[in-house]
């Protein structure tokens, strides 16, 4: 998105203190979108993004965003939705609120291959897509720290359970916590990215009944403009246990086309198979103007008795314009 400068220099409060800077960025959606149940009909969103940023006098960084589109219900000490603060330097980069787990931050999901988006994200929201990796399991609000050692990156991440009982009271969870790693390396004119994350988050209120899992991710971007790569992940995925689930992801970019289709699969032990795939298209008219096209088919085959299967399908077609 372009950026729109506010305010290039903050107030100094004494001499020598370094500039500050506010930006803002705009986005908005209009088009069609429809599906399995529902009529095509119009649509249309805005979303409008602050970021700021400033310099201590040492060389430490610091900054903030807030994501109006995202933020429903104002920042609490518990809930950071649409909001995050970070600071950095030497020691590597802190960030806190509506970001990324260590897990996310690591791995590539197959809807980020090579994926120029929908208006819609029916790429994205079919059955067969395993996003997040469990973050949000909480409140959303996550601690995590990382650097980066040249080609190779490490992170860690935590979430803390701020549910309220009715009486009051905490829930007795454990906070969930995440590692990730990451590398980057070239192979002649393609970019390889690999990642390797963990997660564990508690599902029981009282028992700590905890989910684990472990993923990663292989992307390999090329210069004659495709982009392909998969992730695998194995553990208590959705709490069920020995679960996996596999993504695979590609992409194109010629000119102002750009295209993507990726697939998923969940192996839900003794509970599903939930399947599904995405495809998404753009047409870039140049001035931050685009057509977008999205369509994303899902399907769970229920192994529990008399529960049925589901099948459904959505699309959105329409004009994505970035200020």
């Amino acid at each position: 998105m372009k950026k729109i400068l506010l305010t290039t220099t903050a107030l100094v409060a004494f001499a020598g203190a370094a500039a500050a800077e506010v930006s803002i960025s705009g986005y908005a959606e209009m088009g069609i979108n429809g599906g399995t149940g529902q009529e095509a009909e119009l649509f249309q969103d805005i979303d409008v993004t602050f970021a700021m940023s400033g310099e201590t006098d040492g060389g430490l960084s610091f900054g903030a965003s807030v994501d109006l589109d995202e933020t429903t219900a104002g920042t609490t000490t518990d809930n950071d939705h649409g909001t995050t603060v970070n600071i950095s330097g030497a020691f590597g980069t802190l960030t806190m609120g509506d970001t990324d787990g260590a897990m996310d931050w690591a791995l590539t999901e197959a809807g980020n291959m090579g994926n120029p988006g929908s208006i819609g994200d029916d790429e994205t929201g079919h059955a067969g897509y395993f996003g997040a990796y469990h973050d949000g399991q909480y409140d959303g609000q996550v601690v995590r720290y990382n650097n980066t050692f040249g080609d190779f990156g490490v992170a860690i991440s935590a979430e803390q359970d701020a549910v309220v009982t009715p009486l009051g009271a905490f829930q007795a969870r454990d906070t969930g916590y995440a590692l990730g790693l990451r590398y980057n390396l070239t192979a002649g004119s393609t970019d390889i990215a690999l990642g390797l994350g963990f997660q564990s988050v508690d599902l029981g209120a009282v028992d700590g009944d905890k989910e684990e899992i472990v993923g990663l991710s292989a992307v390999a971007t090329m210069a004659s403009g495709f982009t392909a790569g998969l992730s695998y992940v194995s553990g208590d995925i959705g709490g069920v246990e020995d679960s996996t689930h596999v993504g695979v992801g590609v992409g194109y970019t010629t000119g102002a086309f750009s295209m993507h289709a990726n697939y998923g699969a969940f192996d839900l032990k003794d509970v599903a198979t939930s399947t599904g795939f995405g495809l998404s298209a753009k047409y870039d008219l140049g001035g931050g103007a685009a057509v977008h096209a999205g369509y994303g088919q899902g399907t769970i085959d229920s192994d529990i008795a008399g529960v049925d299967d589901i099948d459904n399908d959505t699309f959105s077609l329409g004009l994505a314009l970035s200020f």
